[in-house]
């Protein structure tokens, strides 16, 4: 199950609620996904440490010759950039880039349901049902103001 919490928004003078996802806990570690693997496959967990530890650097070495990288049951990982624009073909160049990130697109598989298409993404269960997430945030403490007749340091 998966949560999201409820977000109020002043959107053009009126209130309006919107959702957001909410992540629990810290990030599953490499580790536990090795243990997690090792525990459901004939892999030790050490194999699939190095295998995992392998991976972003083999993977860096195909993106930056201009591959992109599917992972089967994943999704396709491909570079992409912000750039600035040039009045002349001549001035486009890697000059103009601003800043480089990496694109995921999750795989996606579509089956045919009568006369319908249903398209499945990787990563996303077909059962998979949202709850709201309803645990009491900590307020902050106000810091205390200085006096209006001391000076500020």
């Amino acid at each position: 199950m998966a949560f999201i919490k409820q977000v109020k928004h002043n959107w053009q003078g009126e209130e309006k609620w919107t959702v957001t996802t909410v992540t629990q806990g810290a990030p599953v570690s490499t580790m536990e996904l090795c243990q997690y693997i090792a525990d459901s496959s004939t892999a030790s967990a050490g194999d699939v440490y190095n295998v995992l530890l392998s991976l972003p650097r083999v993977m860096e070495l195909y993106l930056k010759n201009g591959r992109a990288v599917k992972l089967d049951g994943i999704g396709t990982f491909r570079y992409k950039v912000a750039a600035a624009m040039a009045d002349q073909r001549q001035d486009a160049t890697e000059a103009l880039i601003r800043s480089i990130r990496v694109q995921f697109t999750p795989e996606r598989s579509a089956t045919a349901v009568g006369k319908k298409r249903l398209t499945r993404r990787a990563l996303i269960p077909d059962n998979l049902t949202w709850e709201i997430y309803d645990k009491p945030t900590n307020p902050r403490t106000p810091r205390p103001r200085p006096a209006a007749d001391t000076p500020e340091p």
